[in-house]
């Protein structure tokens, strides 16, 4: 008989016999997908060689530039992940790095029994028991949501009940999940979802590719339905995108129970809650006084109390389809970045109005903080508030005023915890909330945020930028009716509010009704007949509406009005366009890149322009431009849309991000 080549799985274990890293021991394979592997290894760096688990993902080798960028990518989610565990539920990140065409995380072995497991000799719990499991793990999903991070595979098999403490431990995070889907988008490949048992945890957005935070509280709800009625996965599975759940059928619990898991598992995100500490408030009222895991920790489901520790089987993360990439996807980002424009300038709103307040100070020894802060000495500010504080530690009011001074000086994570610690010591909440609010905000955690501004309005129902604020946040999440009711509020209380006329501009435009979005945008500029922004969002409404020398009108005068702005350039151009003024479009476009020379989108465009007009060569340098600036600002749509664009032209070589 003929020899035959080694088989793929002898050809990994082979490569296993070797020290990852020149550290990590192989000992067992624990899980596979169409991505990696996750294996137990090892440290031999360490005395006894305590055991990792070492999850890999194997990097694209036909494309330079999709490895590099996805490089990038990894590299920045490695270190958010790292950040996690400062948490003693979520194991920790020990280290990352790549090797042979792969990149690998190694993670604090967790030693106990997984939910799956549990499951097998207890499939149906008590109310007590589901309730008990729903916080904790509530409890770390607030903490891992706060970090602005989506977990993306909550699941009985990552859920690990530690046997050294009897607390869940949340384990497998989707890093691998997100950008394996990307990394095969941008090489224009399929790749089809692992349709096992787990996919039924995994939400309707979720499962096209769109993941957000209250998608893990839909996974967690449909295990605290699995575990409170006892249904198989394969019962399970027929809630998926049902807007009623039969479910509840013969179950004996608390109807406010079944209420509050309904919600978790609502098919439409903007039906369901949103927040963790939502549903943790929701659970403390159905037994006032009993509101903590700890309290019912002791009726869930003991560990295996005999034999040696056991090792948690693994499902490794599965990867939802991803479909084709449509060519034009790029101009998708033009309105949500005005979107943002608009709402950036209300951040500034109320922040002078409590600066420095002399309220409080002088009886905790901060007069001298307040002075230097007010004379604008932030460095002797910022001594005199670290010493009260060292002195005080328990004085709010010195956290709030030297997180002021952070926030000044663009320290935004600094400000972030003072603020909290501001709040926890019930120090100025409305403005704490709010300042904390506006921080979020500009760090990208648009869920926090939104649960800040709601604080401040429970706190004060007339505090006007909160509304503003939050309205930004809805719109930013895609809630633009949710977004006018806001807006509209703040323009009840404050009916010449300029800004609030503009921003829902923006959220009647993108709704779909532009003669509304036309009136407010004239509204805007009737009160501020110098702001350019308002000129250049109505005349985002009029091009929608194919008004276009309306909309060219409007960009001239913003144009005018600030001619260093490198953004209506870009507009008009895009409207030029439309009106098939190639040369115009390329001429402007040109314009914004000599204002702004990262100004990703403006070489995008030009790049386009110069495919209609034939121009190859010049096209070709303006598209790896384009995905050069998007690779260094971690846009994945915008990196994609231009390398797709490249591999359409004859000749587009390279990209080198």
């Amino acid at each position: 008989m003929n020899s035959h080549p080694p088989t793929p799985a002898n050809q990994e274990t082979s490569s296993m016999e070797r020290l990852l890293n020149q550290r990590y021991q192989f000992i067992k394979t624990l899980g596979s997908n169409q991505l990696g592997q996750t294996h137990l290894v090892g440290d031999t760096h360490l005395p006894g060689h305590p055991r990792c688990v070492v999850k890999q993902l194997k990097l694209p080798g036909n494309n330079p530039k999709t490895l590099e960028f996805s490089l990038i990518l990894l590299n920045k989610k490695a270190e958010a992940l790292k950040s996690l565990g400062t948490h003693p539920q979520i194991p920790k990140l020990l280290d990352y790095f790549e090797e042979s065409q792969s990149f690998y995380l190694v993670e604090e072995f967790i030693v106990g029994t997984s939910l799956r497991d549990q499951l097998e000799s207890q499939p149906q719990w008590t109310e007590a028991q589901v309730i008990g499991l729903l916080e904790e793990v509530l409890q770390i999903l607030s903490f891992v949501h706060s970090r602005g991070l989506i977990h993306r595979s909550i699941k009985p098999s990552n859920l690990i009940r530690r046997k050294s403490d009897d607390r869940i431990v949340l384990t497998g995070f989707g890093i691998f999940k997100e950008i394996g889907t990307q990394v095969m988008r941008s090489q224009q490949q399929l790749l089809k979802a692992q349709r096992n048992g787990s996919v039924v945890y995994v939400s309707p957005e979720q499962d096209q590719g769109q993941a957000h935070f209250n998608s893990d509280l839909y996974s967690l709800g449909i295990i605290g339905i699995q575990l409170l009625s006892g249904q198989s996965i394969l019962e399970l599975s027929t809630l998926r995108g049902k807007a009623t759940q039969d479910w509840q059928d013969g179950v004996k619990a608390n109807p406010d129970l079944i209420s509050i898991l309904n919600k978790m598992v609502a098919p439409d995100t903007k039906e369901r809650y949103q927040l963790a500490t939502s549903i943790l408030e929701d659970l403390a009222n159905l037994q006032p006084g009993k509101v903590s895991a700890p309290l019912v920790r002791s009726e869930t489901p003991p560990l295996v109390p005999q034999g040696q520790p056991q090792e948690p089987k693994v499902d490794y993360e599965e990867v939802t389809s991803v479909t084709p990439l449509n060519p034009f996807q790029a101009k998708r980002y033009l309105l949500p970045l005005s979107v943002v424009l608009g709402s950036l300038i209300l951040l500034g709103i109320a922040l002078g109005s409590s600066r420095f307040s002399l309220s409080g100070l002088s009886h905790h020894g901060l007069k001298e903080a307040q002075k230097y802060a007010q004379e604008g000495n932030l460095d002797e500010a910022l001594k005199s508030y670290n010493q009260a504080i060292a002195k005080h530690p328990k004085k709010g009011e010195a956290y709030y005023q030297r997180a002021l001074i952070y926030q000044d000086r663009d320290n935004l994570e600094a400000a972030l915890e003072d603020f909290t610690q501001a709040i926890l010591l019930s120090s100025n909440l409305t403005e704490s909330y709010y300042q904390r609010g506006n921080i979020r905000f500009e760090l990208g955690d648009r869920q926090g945020a939104k649960a800040d501004y709601t604080e401040v309005l429970a706190l004060d129902p007339s505090f006007v930028p909160a509304y503003v604020n939050r309205g930004s946040v809805l719109s930013d999440l895609g809630d633009d009716k949710g977004a006018i009711l806001d807006y509209t509020e703040a323009l009840e209380l404050e009916p010449t509010l300029s800004a609030a006329y503009l921003n829902r501009c923006l959220s009647w435009s993108n709704v779909g009704d532009q003669d509304r979005a036309i009136a407010d945008c004239t509204q805007a500029i009737n009160l501020e007949p110098t702001d350019g922004l308002a000129y250049q969002n109505r005349g985002l409404a009029r091009r929608k509406q194919q008004d276009f020398q309306g909309a060219i009108e409007d960009y001239n005068i913003a144009i005018r009005l600030d001619p260093d702005d490198p953004v209506p350039y870009h507009n008009r151009g895009l409207t030029r366009l439309d009106l098939g003024d190639t040369q115009g479009a390329i001429s402007d476009f040109t314009r914004a890149i000599e204002r702004k020379s990262d100004f990703a989108l403006a070489y995008y465009d030009r790049g386009l322009a110069y495919v209609k007009r034939t121009q190859t060569d010049k096209a070709i340098s303006d598209l790896q431009k384009t995905a050069q600036l998007c690779s260094s600002m971690g846009r994945v749509g915008c990196y994609e849309d231009a390398t797709y664009q490249l591999d359409q032209l004859p000749s587009s070589g390279e990209v080198k991000p």
